[in-house]
């Protein structure tokens, strides 16, 4: 029996919120409180995977038939669903697998449909919203592009006030046109709207250019840092800080691949390079990035510009909205770097959350706190806590496990060697934090290029550290916060840190950290304290437990399987206290 859900507020009690496009993930929400989390990729091994079907299986076993009394089932992306959420027309559409697991579930666990606007801005803002402990604020939404209005346009950025008692008003936004033809010079019809194609766009553009992806923005943040200012490479922005208008005719644009920089004028670099990618080729298949000055300058011109640009977007807020509490989310906030910057230019008495699972994989936890707060009438502020969101995985231990204690953990990393942490729910959002980490001594001169090497990533790829909270003031300058337990910025090492901590360090002495408590996280501080207890550093060098190209372990097999195909020795199990050693081959 299917029931009314826009007149019974107990049908809101559970909310299953899916989102379907890159980064798809899914999540049950009961009684507004996070009962499971999860990413299609963590499941697949195929990054940005794009259908969250594998998650409809796996909530299976999270959630009970008429759990609740009701569930009800969103999808947040209309290409797929034409706007009217999920209903027997899907099945017509291309996603054919989906529909059918879909329509599957959906009998067996008696969901109730809804009908579901694709509001991509507006659940960005509403998961930093519910998610930052403010009871009003103004959130600023950037990424590549968000949803279609109208047919016509593509969101880019996106300025929301919200407030408990008045929800959610957007009050100003910049777009492109929706059609490629018209990307950068829309008709007539459209110049009453703030055209602009967002600095998303130009970072994606030049990620790819560089042979990371569209999606390997990242990279590009790393990256950058070993550049400087290249008189053959000119600023993305004109005086006004605006987004140059002439840059555009340099640009070929498409509108679902992003834009492509394209035998411009103002990027030179070497005829054997140039060849390259005539062929197609990556360049770190062959060559190494660092050896190619005018690309690393650009990655330095694109971070350079962005930063400057996004200050200037966050003054436009506070003077549009006069709020002091400011949200940043959309796929730019997971620049960590920036954020650190932005912090020396807000006005006293201000306040900025960032929120962590700000991509599109937050697109379900947004739209899932969007229509429980909506729709429940509760008001209950409940800042977000912890990442550790992913589902419990009961396991058997692996064969040939042995008893340790955080004592002998901390003499094989002493040793200089890799070792995995497993436990626990999965920690959601792209930042490892102690739950499917990589473990390695800061103190190691090599222990950047050593790492990398073991992860099979690019050499220039810098690492985080997780930090004792009670001491991270006395090696980061943390520009006023207390604490930042999500690994949101790339903050400054004081000098006296730098000979003594070199392999979280990158080359501009800047350090992506998590602070840690025992509350947060108990067996992962006890194995940090361990080390400071040793040797007087608070804080062990923590990468995400994965290998160069795949995605964060999610299962004891994965774990496994990571090891026995890499140079990592070691994989801890706290909750049991128990290690697996998987000896190198060679």
């Amino acid at each position: 029996m299917k029931h009314n859900i826009n007149s019974d507020k107990k049908c809101w009690q559970n909310i299953v919120a899916v989102h379907s496009s890159h980064d798809a993930s899914l999540i049950h929400l009961k009684d507004g409180k996070i009962n499971y989390f999860i990413e299609e990729e963590r499941l697949t091994h195929y990054k940005h995977d794009e259908d969250p079907i594998h998650a409809m299986f796996d909530l299976k076993n999270y959630i009970k038939p008429n759990d609740g009394p009701y569930l009800h089932l969103f999808n947040c992306n209309t290409d797929y669903v034409d706007g009217v959420g999920l209903s027997n027309d899907l099945v017509e559409k291309e996603k054919f697998s989906m529909a059918r697991s879909l329509t599957k579930i959906s009998r067996e666990y008696d969901f109730s449909f809804m009908d579901c606007r694709w509001e991509h801005h507006l659940y960005h803002a509403a998961g930093g919203f519910y998610n930052s402990g403010f009871d009003s604020a103004a959130c600023l939404v950037i990424d590549g592009a968000g949803a279609v209005l109208d047919g016509k346009l593509l969101e880019t950025e996106s300025i929301f006030t919200c407030s408990y008692d008045k929800g959610f008003q957007k009050v100003y936004g910049t777009y492109i046109s929706a059609k490629s033809e018209h990307f950068f010079n829309p008709p007539l019809s459209y110049k009453k709207y703030n055209l602009n194609s967002g600095f998303g766009m130009i970072y994606s553009a030049v990620s790819n250019f560089l042979g990371f992806g569209y999606l390997g923005s990242g990279k590009v943040m790393g990256l950058a840092p070993y550049g400087e200012d290249d008189p053959n490479i000119e600023s993305f922005l004109d005086k006004n800080l605006k987004i140059r208008k002439d840059l555009y005719k340099k640009w070929d644009g498409d509108v679902f691949s992003g834009l492509h920089l394209k035998e411009n004028s103002y990027l030179k670099y070497p005829e054997e390079l140039d060849q390259i990618y005539k062929r197609g080729e990556y360049l770190w298949e062959k060559y190494n990035v660092l050896d190619y000055k005018p690309l690393v300058n650009l990655a330095y011109r694109c971070q350079k510009d962005f930063e400057t640009y996004v200050i200037n977007l966050i003054k436009k807020v506070i003077k549009i909205t006069g709020q002091k509490n400011i949200v940043l989310s959309g796929g730019c906030a997971l620049n960590c770097v920036a954020n650190y910057e932005y912090l020396k230019y807000l006005p006293e008495g201000t306040r900025l959350y960032v929120e962590p699972i700000c991509y599109d994989a937050g697109i379900s936890y947004g739209s899932a706190l969007y229509e429980w707060y909506r729709n429940s009438g509760s008001k209950e502020i409940n800042p977000l806590k912890t990442l550790y969101l992913g589902p419990e995985r009961k396991y058997d231990i692996p064969d040939g496990a042995y008893d340790v204690t955080p004592s002998d953990v901390i003499d094989i990393i002493e040793q200089r060697k890799l070792v995995a942490i497993f436990q626990g729910r999965s920690e959601q959002g792209p930042r490892a934090l102690g739950n499917r980490s990589l473990l390695y001594d800061p103190r190691d001169p090599e222990g950047q290029k050593i790492v990398n090497l073991v992860k099979m990533r690019e050499e220039f790829r810098p690492f985080a550290a997780s930090v004792m909270l009670d001491h991270a003031h006395e090696w980061f300058d943390m520009r006023g916060m207390e604490e930042t337990p999500f690994m949101m910025y790339a903050v400054d090492s004081y000098e006296h840190t730098w000979d003594t901590i070199p392999a979280v360090l990158h080359v501009d002495k800047t350090c992506r950290i998590q602070t840690v408590t025992r509350e947060q996280n108990e067996n992962y501080y006890n194995l940090i304290e361990e080390f400071y207890n040793r040797t007087g550093i608070p804080m062990l060098l923590n990468t995400s437990f994965n290998l160069g190209g795949d995605t964060i372990c999610e299962f004891i097999q994965d774990a496994i399987d990571t090891l026995e195909r890499s140079d990592i020795d070691y994989l801890y199990l706290p909750e049991h206290g128990k290690m697996v050693h998987i000896p190198r081959k060679y």
